[in-house]
């Protein structure tokens, strides 16, 4: 699997521990690196990134998207995460745009499908306000769309991948949008630290799901 990291705060995480564990061979790539085949390719992650995927700006974006694109085409799996998320609904032709109200810390997301049921981790100022035209809706919080599939992919907007290292480089990258939006930052962390356990099988289940009912269907 290829794995498509677009910034060191959002490193593959919990989602790397889980192709680890079930012994998936995967490679990291960058936005500066000459993106693959996606025909060739098992499955592509897309992960998190500051950035909006609407945006002109930097030039990797329209270039991810045309990635994105072409393994829409090709059938190949993708797997959005937040960021990777919004890219996947535009290159279905979906709408992004900036969200009324930003979803910073736990977030509860409403679905038929126990594995995206349930409170997840979240981070993001832009929301899927339209799903691609051939997209199935499959959980919502009360303020987002938080998945799609759309054909064999999995758009999710929630972070399953963070791990409390991962959330607090976040925190000390923008400690007032925290503060505001999850409350106070060190009492959050000991409450994240205390479920990591819980969340960790929580995310290796849904990873499953999506892997057995998309991947390898």
């Amino acid at each position: 699997m290829v794995v498509l990291e677009h910034q060191d705060d959002d490193p593959a995480g919990l989602i790397g521990e889980w192709l680890d564990e079930r012994a998936i061979a995967w490679t990291v790539m960058r936005h500066g690196d000459q993106y693959p085949d996606p025909a060739a390719s098992e499955a592509i992650i897309t992960l998190g990134s500051s950035h909006s995927a609407y945006a002109a700006e930097p030039e990797w974006i329209a270039r991810h998207g045309l990635l994105l694109r072409q393994a829409l085409a090709a059938q190949t799996p993708i797997l959005g995460v937040c960021f990777g998320a919004q890219a996947l609904a535009l290159a279905g032709g979906g709408e992004v745009v900036r969200a009324d109200r930003p979803e910073v810390g736990w977030v509860q997301s409403e679905s038929e499908h126990e594995e995206l049921r349930g409170t997840w981790l979240s981070w993001h100022s832009d929301a899927i306000v339209t799903p691609p035209p051939e997209a199935v809706s499959l959980a919502r919080s009360p303020n987002a769309l938080q998945a799609f599939r759309l054909g064999r992919s999995l758009a999710i907007q929630f972070h399953p991948e963070v791990t409390p290292t991962i959330w607090d480089w976040w925190v000390r990258s923008e400690p007032e949008v925290a503060q505001r939006h999850a409350g106070d930052p060190e009492e959050f962390a000991a409450g994240l630290q205390a479920r990591t356990s819980e969340l960790r099988e929580r995310v290796f289940a849904l990873l499953d799901w999506w892997h057995r009912s998309l991947v390898k269907a």
